[in-house]
């Protein structure tokens, strides 16, 4: 992987909030079809030795809390981003408050707020390729290989305002177990397109 591109310096209403938001959630591809998630979990045990060795297994997401939090996350931010003006901000705040815990909850809340604010809406899907990377029953982290088909529109006029990039990207997720569910707390986009 090449250096890590963090997406968390959200400066309100700047020109450059958009270009990095644009760049980084619109790596998407219009003529794709479905959703298709490919999931992979992984765990850290302690040999005889007190060595951690690592195993990997397939499962299914509905044997993986995490993974079911991971993946209603990015179907929570479809939805939400797709949604158009008027923005409501009880309703908005809500529902993220049921999937994310802070510092995403502010994040997104302010990403959707100034999308609505500037007339744009998100459109797409999203493949996932999600692998938990470690969980220690309290904090988890997801790796994904993402296909991101999203595009940002323009109510006004429908057209798309950024630039179709076909490539997978990797995103990184904290979630945290609050009140005994798994919320996201963080998403970080990793630098050049990763492979499936």
């Amino acid at each position: 992987m090449g250096p890590k591109v963090t997406l968390r310096r959200w400066p309100a209403l700047s020109i450059a909030f958009l270009a990095v938001i644009v760049a980084a959630c619109s790596h998407g591809r219009a003529d794709a079809g479905g959703t298709t998630t490919t999931v992979k979990s992984s765990s850290t045990t302690a040999a005889p030795t007190s060595e951690p060795s690592l195993t990997t297994t397939s499962t299914t997401i509905a044997e993986d809390p995490v993974l079911i939090a991971y993946l209603d996350f990015w179907e929570l931010y479809v939805e939400l981003g797709g949604a158009p003006p008027p923005f409501d901000p009880i309703a908005v705040n809500a529902r993220l408050e049921e999937l994310t815990t802070d510092p995403e909850t502010a994040q997104l809340f302010d990403f959707f707020q100034r999308n609505a604010a500037t007339g744009l809406v998100l459109r797409g899907d999203i493949g996932h390729t999600p692998t938990v990377l470690s969980n220690d029953g309290t904090t988890a982290m997801v790796d994904d290989c993402a296909d991101d088909r999203l595009g940002v529109y323009r109510v006004a006029d429908d057209s798309r305002v950024d630039t179709d990039d076909p490539a997978r990207r990797t995103y990184t997720a904290t979630l945290r177990q609050v009140d005994g569910v798994w919320r996201v707390e963080r998403v970080d986009a990793e630098g050049p397109p990763c492979a499936e």
